[in-house]
């Protein structure tokens, strides 16, 4: 089947691509299914780990192979139900092959793993899905034709983190992204649930344990840059990750292989939204040591809207766009450059010292674009930014309706009218829809028409 067909699929008919896809990947029909297929976590430049969960108890085999080489791994878990491999000794800025065969059939999907240095890279950022479902899988599908690295989610995956079925329908919805990309996971609150829910979240995902508080507060690094997820379910003042970030922030600063730094908390610690900013993230002074080491975008959710704003040097982004249902502009924060309530993803890509960010809308129009570039080669002072090539402010739209169904979104003043190949696709479809219909017609009239003898 052609790419084209296959984004046909996806558009016209989503459940129908999906059953397409898992009878393409596992060739086994009347088996119960996986209740999550597998999917890519913690890559890194030399491994990678696979993450499944089996609908009983059984021992299943994954595979890795190289794309440009004969080299091959295989590994067997269980007797489980949940499971987890890990792959390493691979090759940087390479790409695998991987097969997970169970009872179910045999899942494949190619995964590259990070690069090292300098070499240019693009993830994607979004986040408060919850029970927009309808929201969060076009999104997931729109994504996913993206030549993106990796994903960062900024937090409340579903509604309640403590019910395994909503764990379920977020992994299903994602899969078009998380069978290829690492997704890596920021606590939001609903998902904590006053800290039961956290296990859950723990077994979902698999990131590096590197923190006070094992994969909730950790770091990874990507090609030239370093990203930080902290915790805004837990204390900063005086709490034990607030110096974890300070220590993290004041090495990485003499580290001269890292040119760029990025902080994802769910609660951001500006907004123009209803929740008001993080009040305890402010007064602890964690905000002041990203300005003065240099950190280029915070990544926020919370307040289901897009936000870009600019603070004494320090970018901040809300992307709560995933799925939720949008809120009303509350305030007009004197820091705010562009807010729009509407369901969203942002693309970031990263090239030397350049950082150039676009959000786009689920109708495929450009919403906000602004590129950043670090002044200064060395990372042994608090370098400065710069913002070039910013989109004019564009007036504040009015809010979507309060429907979590996926309408289509109108274009707003001062937006740039570009538009994503997916639209470009969705307008074919319609086109080939109406052609198929009228030459149905004729073929049904002429054979009403036929004369009896």
């Amino acid at each position: 089947m052609s790419s084209r067909a296959l984004i046909l699929l996806f558009f016209l008919f989503p459940g129908v691509a999906d059953v397409a896809g898992v009878a393409d990947a596992a060739g086994v029909a009347d088996v119960a299914p996986m209740p999550r297929r597998p999917y890519v976590q913690n890559v890194t430049p030399t491994a990678l780990s696979l993450l499944w969960e089996t609908a009983r108890t059984e021992t299943v085999t994954a595979g890795l192979r190289s794309l440009s080489s004969s080299a091959a791994w295989k590994q067997a878990s269980g007797p489980a139900r949940h499971h987890e491999v890990r792959f390493e000794g691979l090759v940087p800025s390479s790409s695998y092959e991987y097969t997970v065969s169970s009872a179910a059939g045999t899942f494949r999907a190619v995964v590259r793993t990070a690069p090292e240095g300098d070499q240019p890279f693009t993830f994607l950022v979004y986040g408060d899905t919850r029970n927009g479902h309808g929201v969060h899988r076009t999104l997931a599908q729109v994504m996913a034709f993206d030549d993106a690295d990796f994903v960062i989610h900024t937090g409340d995956f579903v509604s309640d983190g403590l019910r395994n079925d909503k764990w379920n329908q977020f992994l299903e919805y994602s899969w078009p992204l998380m069978k290829r990309l690492p997704l890596y996971p920021t606590l939001g609150n609903h998902e904590n649930a006053f800290e039961s829910g956290a296990e859950n979240y723990r077994q979902i995902f698999s990131v590096p344990e590197n923190s006070p508080y094992p994969e909730m507060v950790y770091a990874f690094t990507w090609g030239n840059s370093r990203f930080f997820v902290i915790d805004s379910n837990k204390p900063f003042i005086g709490a034990p990750q607030t110096a974890w970030l300070r220590t993290q922030l004041r090495e990485t600063a003499l580290d001269p292989r890292i040119r760029h730094l990025f902080v994802s908390v769910h609660h951001s610690p500006y907004t123009s939204g209803p929740h008001g900013p993080n009040q305890e993230l402010l007064d602890s002074g964690l905000v002041d040591d990203m300005r003065r080491y240099g950190v280029d975008m915070t990544f926020s959710a919370h307040d289901h809207l897009y936000e870009r704003g600019l603070v004494e040097g320090l970018t901040y982004i809300i992307t709560a766009g995933g799925g939720a249902p949008i809120y009303y502009v509350k305030e007009n924060h004197p820091t705010s450059l562009v807010t729009e309530p509407v369901h969203h993803y942002c693309r970031v890509h990263v090239d030397g010292d350049r950082v150039e960010l676009s959000v786009w809308r689920m109708d495929g129009s450009l919403l906000d674009e602004v590129q950043l570039i670090k002044k200064g080669s060395s990372r042994h002072s608090a370098p400065g930014i710069e913002v070039v090539n910013a989109l004019p402010r564009p007036a504040r739209r009015a809010p979507e309706p309060r429907d979590p169904s996926p309408g289509p979104a109108r274009p707003g003043p001062g937006a740039a009218e570009r538009r994503s190949p997916v639209s470009l696709y969705f307008g074919l479809v319609v086109i080939f829809i109406g052609l198929a219909g009228c030459l149905f017609l004729l073929f049904f009239r002429r054979r009403r028409r036929r004369p009896t003898t």
